[in-house]
């Protein structure tokens, strides 16, 4: 039995919906059904950990997303797994997204709305995929692939990650002692981090200063990764030529947010890429019938790490 849990109550409701739609009659049901006794995997966002906590068959707690910082694993018992969903879709929904955002700042775009709000008739000198270093920050199996795809393109990239990675035309940068010499070469910069304590406000005037004069941001990450002043301040000076947001500390983004009319900011909803219900579904439904089995789990988390 798979038990459904989201205090964020549009989101219950449409998981409610996609089990319905997608997963065998009486194989789920909600935290306060009765049959939640029985559940032996709890399908979450944002969870009521509290009430989870209680069921006394629960060995598994699932990510209806790729991050994991939502259901607080301070809180998740040693004995229980966690689990999240990865798939393709998600994945090249990601790269298209960042694709775009690429070439919004490669082609010279976002100067070309602001020219045509003032009439203005400016022409820019082509540049290509080779002229545009990129600087991809997070090299797991999201950003790896977009680093792998956009290298394939021809432009020059590069990762930052904790760990060393290996990708081909991908120059890899390893912990924090080369994390000056990354974003030094980063003309357009993407994050794609996990969040974890450790890198919570990454995104920083520290980290702002260090990328080159009239760098830009692509931010996919976490919204706790950026200190939205230091965003505002890098842009206000100068030094950063504009940003791309898609994550937010408070979402929705309230109307009264100064980003909302920032020119040099686009804002996006969180829509950068999901993963198609119907495979949220089945993959929650693989791990809940390989927990009942013993079985090796796929995308298992390691929670000390926290991805």
């Amino acid at each position: 039995m798979i038990v459904i849990s989201s205090t964020v109550p549009n989101i219950e409701a449409i998981l409610v919906k996609s089990f319905q739609k997608y997963a065998p009659v009486g194989s789920f049901c909600t935290v306060d059904s009765p049959e939640a006794e029985q559940a032996t995997t709890a399908a979450c966002w944002f969870p009521d950990l509290e009430k989870l906590q209680q069921l006394p068959k629960l060995g598994l707690i699932h990510s209806i997303a790729a991050g994991v910082e939502h259901l607080n694993l301070n809180e998740i018992r040693p004995d229980q797994a966690v689990c999240r969903v990865l798939d393709p879709h998600h994945q090249k929904g990601m790269f298209d997204y960042l694709l775009w955002g690429v070439l919004y700042f490669q082609r010279y775009f976002d100067r070309m709305i602001q020219q045509q709000k003032q009439q203005l008739w400016k022409q820019y000198r082509q540049s290509y995929s080779q002229h545009i270093q990129i600087g991809i920050m997070g090299l797991g199996h999201m950003g790896a692939y977009v680093a792998e795809h956009l290298a394939d393109m021809g432009y020059q990239v590069s990762g930052w990650a904790n760990s060393p990675k290996e990708i081909d035309q991908v120059k890899s940068y390893v912990g924090s002692e080369q994390l000056s010499d990354f974003l030094a070469q980063s003309q357009i910069l993407i994050n794609l981090l996990p969040l974890t304590e450790d890198n919570t406000s990454i995104l920083s005037a520290e980290l702002f200063q260090q990328l080159p004069e009239q760098a830009a941001l692509i931010q996919v990450g976490r919204g706790q990764h950026l200190i939205e002043q230091d965003l505002l301040a890098a842009l206000d000076s100068g030094h950063l030529r504009g940003a791309i947001v898609d994550v937010f500390e408070q979402e929705p983004l309230p109307a009264e947010h100064p980003f909302w009319q920032h020119e040099k900011i686009i804002v996006t909803p969180h829509v950068a890429s999901h993963a198609p219900m119907s495979v949220v579904v089945e993959q929650i439904l693989e791990n809940d019938h390989r927990f009942k089995q013993g079985l090796q789990l796929c995308h298992q988390v390691d929670v000390n790490k926290g991805y």
